[in-house]
């Protein structure tokens, strides 16, 4: 517990009159009496030590009470505490508030880095009485090393490996882990959209409904249900171009780091949402990449290594490959396109120094990127000229941004002049290029001196051609953006501090994609067909979008999950998951292999129908040894069980208690949560 007097010196600032530029609001840290990188459970505990004492039914001050309550409802929720965290305010400033003011601290936009200054290199010079002539090439080793580490950016992993790089290097294919860590799986098969060989993705892609899965989790694998995959450009592209040709071109042949090749035949799709519903031994205690079933993940941005494979039911994916995302951070749709969310925060953050008022240019506005540009834009006050396709739909799709917020929607086509007319005298800071080629160049003409013309994806696969009067009478600059490329410069924790902003301004409302749902389960060519290229023309009152393929649903990633844990145990007829002895093959059902989602099964019982009470359960289940546990911790009540489990994320709460009254095992813990739902 803590002094009152403490405490109301923490909330001192907020009990006096409110006055221009005032004191900052009270550090919700100090009022609980924790560090910053206190965890929740902590947090938790210092709140109930507060409240035993300042409580106004205990006497305490109903103004420090308040305090403390906000101070607890903003650091016990991962988000609030994230925007806490971050703007020093609590959640309830407004997500679209908290965004514009975390814009607005960049200033003009991200501060150019200085590079070499000829004139402090003469100052430095003249002052070791000498020249730079006669300093030549001499450098101390401070200086040599720093030169070394900026020149290895974007050169690939250079000499130092560590023993999990070599394990999970492809490159060595003659190392592997030992079985210990391996888990081993029964016949599994999955709905997935592969290819036998590249090509145009129309042609050479076909949904495969009964397509196998390994037998085992190797060394850093799980086993993802997967929820969504947006189809994108990087998706067409990978299935269309085998990219390691590039690796004898320069500059690529002269960097490690290499595109990996792809195994044909393949699954499509690097990009997309899921749920982890097993995992190999070592995954969760992992330093880097720990997972835990149940865990929602997101395929990483990769731009070297081989396609993960996402546009399957269920895909065996390496945990390096992962970010785990917390639970329904925005919706399923969202995360599916959760990578074009990024891309448009930072082509807004990164480019044309932005500010309040000024104008930006962009092409392809009507697909998920542009619909987020258009959004951000709105909200920090900033005009934005958005160009869509000259088709039938273009009165619905001018209707569709003008709703999200555009402030001019313009035809995108090759007449120049009227493009020129329309704009009158809107001269925008920045171009935002998705399709490269004619249509990337007529934007150029439209930047104000010194704009910026950024590429993020080239749909003509033309790089836009620029006149050399705007490069160098306008200073108009070209750019390159690739979001794999951003998060291997700034690392996976950047990435998902993204994420969670982005998820904060959907969840209030203030970031909607349209886009088209394709179920892939009992999908035909044609669907599939028509999933693949609806993205590129609209039809007569209907605009064009960008498909999601619907792939699977927590529901039946849960069902997925008991049943394949059933499998496993009557596998080894083990108390828990094992490796079989050495030489000695696992043992093989003559069931057919398990399908995800499964098929319906017969309805069970409940589990207070079944039993009555948890001793009862305890007793078939043969853990009548955890009974005594249960009753220390009064959860005799099949009742109550039942209640739990029926929570938002009621399993996995049980599971923790489990745990926590001494339970060790997994598949211990694991039956008696399937005993309580209903599943075993």
């Amino acid at each position: 517990s803590r002094p009152l007097l403490s405490v109301a010196q923490n909330i001192l600032p907020l009990r006096q009159p409110r006055r221009p530029h005032s004191m900052a609001p009270p550090d919700f840290y100090a009022l609980l009496g924790v560090d910053r990188a206190a965890t929740n459970e902590q947090v938790r505990n210092a709140y109930r030590d507060c409240a035993m004492q300042h409580h106004p039914d205990r006497g305490g001050d109903p103004a420090v009470w308040s305090a403390l309550q906000r101070a607890y409802d903003t650091l016990s929720d991962p988000q609030k505490r994230a925007v806490y965290d971050r703007t020093k305010q609590d959640g309830s400033v407004g997500a679209e508030k908290a965004f514009g003011q975390a814009f607005a601290e960049k200033g003009e936009g991200a501060a150019q880095q200085r590079g070499l200054s000829i004139e402090a290199e003469m100052a430095e010079a003249k002052g070791k009485g000498s020249t730079l002539a006669a300093a030549g090439f001499d450098m101390s080793h401070a200086q040599g090393f720093e030169a070394w580490m900026r020149n290895q950016k974007g050169m690939g992993k250079q000499s130092f490996y560590t023993a999990e790089d070599l394990l999970r290097s492809r490159q060595y294919g003659n190392i592997e882990a030992t079985e210990s860590t391996a888990q081993p799986l029964p016949a599994l098969s999955a709905t997935a959209v592969r290819f036998d060989a590249h090509g145009p993705p129309e042609e050479v892609l076909y949904v495969d409904r009964a397509c196998s899965l390994p037998d085992k989790l190797a060394h850093g694998e799980v086993l993802v249900h997967m929820l969504a995959a947006c189809v994108t450009d990087e998706d067409l592209l990978r299935v269309q171009t085998p990219l390691t040709v590039l690796n004898d071109f320069p500059p690529f042949n002269r960097t490690n780091n290499k595109w990996e090749a792809v195994p044909l035949p393949a699954t499509a799709g690097v990009e997309g949402v899921g749920v982890v519903i097993a995992t190999a031994k070592n995954v969760p205690t992992l330093k880097d990449h720990p997972l835990e079933v149940k865990d929602w993940v997101l395929l990483r941005p990769e731009a070297r290594r081989r396609p993960a494979g996402c546009w399957s039911t269920m895909a065996v994916v390496d945990s390096s490959m992962l970010i785990k995302v917390p639970a329904q951070l925005m919706p399923v749709r969202h995360l599916a396109c959760s990578r074009s969310l990024c891309t448009a925060y930072r082509l807004l953050e990164d480019y044309g120094s932005l500010r309040p008022g000024d104008t930006i240019i962009q092409n392809a506005a009507d697909l998920p990127v542009g619909q987020a540009v258009v959004q951000l834009c709105k909200m920090l006050k900033i005009r934005s000229i958005n160009l869509v396709p000259d088709d039938e739909a273009f009165e619905q799709t001018k209707e569709l941004l003008v709703q999200l917020g555009a402030s001019h929607v313009l035809r995108d086509n090759a007449k120049v002049g009227e493009f020129i007319d329309a704009l009158g005298q809107m001269m925008p800071r920045l171009g935002i290029d998705s399709l490269g080629g004619e249509a990337g160049k007529r934007m150029s003409v439209a930047l104000r001196p010194g704009g910026q013309l950024v590429m993020h994806s080239l749909q003509t696969g033309q790089v836009p051609t620029i006149s050399p009067s705007l490069l160098m009478y306008q200073q108009i600059s070209l750019h390159g953006f690739n979001m794999a490329q951003w998060v291997d410069e700034n690392g996976v924790e950047a990435y998902k501090d993204m994420l969670n902003t982005i998820g904060e301004l959907v969840q209030a409302g203030n970031l909607e994609l349209a886009t088209a749902e394709a179920p892939v389960r009992g999908m035909e060519p044609s669907a599939l067909k028509a999933a693949l290229s609806s993205h590129r023309r609209g039809a007569a009152g209907r605009p064009r979008e960008r498909s999601v393929l619907v792939l699977g649903s927590e529901a039946a990633a849960n069902e997925v999950y008991f049943e394949l844990q059933a499998s496993i145990r009557s596998m080894y007829g083990a108390d828990e998951p094992q490796t079989p002895a050495a030489g000695a093959p696992p043992a093989q059902s003559a069931a057919p292999p398990l399908q995800s989602p499964v098929a319906a099964s017969p309805q069970r019982p409940r589990a207070s129908e079944r039993w009555g009470d948890a001793a009862e359960m305890l007793a078939e289940l043969s853990l009548s040894q955890y009974a005594s546990a249960f009753e220390e911790e009064e959860m005799t009540s099949i009742e109550l069980l039942e209640d739990i489990v029926s929570r938002g994320d009621g399993e996995k709460e049980l599971m923790d208690a489990l745990k926590e009254m001494g339970i060790k095992k997994m598949g211990h813990r694991q039956a008696i949560v399937g005993a309580v739902v209903g599943k075993l």
